[in-house]
């Protein structure tokens, strides 16, 4: 049976971490603009960060921000998951709009966690949360999925806006109390990545499946209200039931990543399909809302059915780890490309609403074609993660940088055609404009997610490396003005 796990000894920390070290010293955050860390966020936290960044640890082990969501009223919901005697829990922490707890979220709850903190595990096992989506009644989405040492499950479960399950969603005897969704399509892993929510109420999720000859097959559900599985979605002759959609491009593994709806009602999905020599290419796809592939989207000549684009950029690896929605019904792509080098960039890609590259994007000699971005950070790696698209057009891009044994936050805007943006991150931190590079101290820090709070702030969620080697959940806030 699914549980909340009782902690009465947990106590909260906020691990000292050393202070903000850019390449050339804290000094370059003095100056106002664009891609400057928000003084008015984390000002008063007494956890060795600089105002603008807030580190929080939710005891001795590693605690994950897999995914954010920012609310009207200025608040942050960051989910993830955090180290527990018995394996890992998922987590979901709300701050203030000043970056404190909110201590209106988890309130009263058994789990040892203070206000502002709600800790759930699914039972014996290790539970990931991956995504979160908030509806328009405030009540909190949470996806990912859970392992018990001989399979991994999707599950879905939902909070009210106070933090306490949702007793009115996932009813179903499927093995878990209210207010979670267990879902398992076979002997395989199944994995939630993303998770979004239509305007008529219903829930769409993204992931993969692993089938019984052991390749992995994008996964597509769209669940109702309640939870229940969406018996008008997908019906077809899959081997799935209703409610589910099971894509496979061929031999190799084929794997959904993020997920964005379109106002017509149509899905847009963006991840990899890896082929059997082992080289994996972007993938995007486009559903109608019944779950069929749209056969008016990906029609080029790419040896891949109407539907989906697969997208090689070069002899390397390329991967799509996020999606986004333009207001002129164009799509944004984002993911890392493995240069001729041998090392990983950026790659930042637009495609028009029919799923042909933009020729008026990224217009360049960086090596790429006519709507596509790449782009490197300096010597070593780098890793694309999210994606926001601002209401002018600019294109925030979040993930990290590799060099070395050292790993840092990386935060990218480019301008609408592709080029990055000159007034963004023009501190002197060793980056060129249009980039800010973050250290938060001598440990690895990554950015896992990124989303947009009106038109002057951007925040970001990822995780830092303390001193003694574990891992607190790291948020920050720049400005985009």
């Amino acid at each position: 049976m699914t549980n909340l796990m009782k902690r009465g000894g947990l106590a909260l920390r906020l691990t000292t971490v050393a202070a903000l070290a850019l390449m050339v010293g804290q000094s370059a955050w003095a100056a106002e603009g664009a891609g400057v860390l928000d003084a008015t966020f984390g000002a008063g936290a007494e956890d060795g960060t600089p105002a603008g960044v807030v580190a929080t640890s939710l005891g001795n082990g590693d605690d994950v921000a897999n995914d954010l969501a920012v609310g009207a009223d200025g608040s942050v919901l960051v989910v993830g998951n955090r180290s527990a005697d018995t394996g890992n829990n998922i987590v979901l922490v709300r701050y203030t709009a000043d970056g404190s707890f909110d201590a209106s979220f988890g309130v009263g709850s058994e789990d040892g966690t203070p206000d502002g903190v709600v800790d759930i595990s699914l039972g014996a096992g290790n539970d990931f949360a991956t995504a979160t989506a908030v509806q328009a009644d405030g009540k909190v989405l949470v996806a990912g999925y859970h392992e018990d040492g001989a399979s991994t499950n999707i599950f879905v479960l939902r909070v009210n806006a106070d933090g306490t399950l949702d007793d009115t969603f996932g009813t179903a005897d499927d093995g878990t109390e209210n207010g979670i969704v267990n879902i398992s399509l076979g002997d395989g892993n199944d994995t939630a990545r993303d998770v979004a929510v239509q305007a008529d109420g219903k829930i769409v999720v993204v992931g993969d499946s692993v089938e019984a000859d052991g390749s992995t097959n994008i996964i597509l559900a769209r669940l109702n209200a309640d939870g229940s599985a969406d018996d008008s979605f997908g019906q077809a002759e899959d081997g799935t039931p209703n409610g589910f959609v099971a894509t496979s491009l061929g031999k190799g593994d084929d794997k959904a990543n993020a997920v964005a709806l379109q106002a017509d009602g149509k899905i847009v999905i963006a991840g990899t399909h890896v082929a059997q020599d082992g080289s994996s290419n972007l993938l995007v796809a486009r559903y109608d809302a019944a779950g069929v592939p749209d056969a008016t989207f990906g029609t080029a000549q790419d040896e891949s059915p109407d539907g989906f684009v697969n997208i090689s950029l070069g002899a390397g690896n390329d991967a799509a780890h996020g999606v986004a929605l333009q207001a002129d019904g164009k799509i944004a792509v984002v993911g890392d490309t493995v240069a001729t080098d041998g090392s990983s960039n950026f790659v930042l890609a637009r495609l028009n609403a029919d799923g042909s590259p933009d020729d008026s994007f990224g217009v360049a000699e960086d090596g790429t074609p006519n709507g596509f971005v790449q782009t490197s950070l300096g010597e070593g790696n780098d890793f694309a993660t999210g994606l926001a698209v601002q209401a002018d057009g600019k294109l925030v891009v979040v993930g990290y940088h590799q060099e070395g044994s050292s790993t840092n936050i990386a935060v990218a805007r480019y301008d609408a055609d592709g080029a990055l943006d000159q007034s963004f991150g023009t501190a002197d931190d060793g980056t060129e404009n249009g980039v800010v590079n973050l250290s938060l101290g001598d440990g690895d820090d990554t950015a896992n997610a990124v989303a947009l709070q009106g038109d002057k702030l951007v925040v970001v969620a990822g995780t830092t490396t303390a001193t003694d080697g574990s891992k607190n959940i790291a948020v920050l806030r720049l400005t985009a003005q």
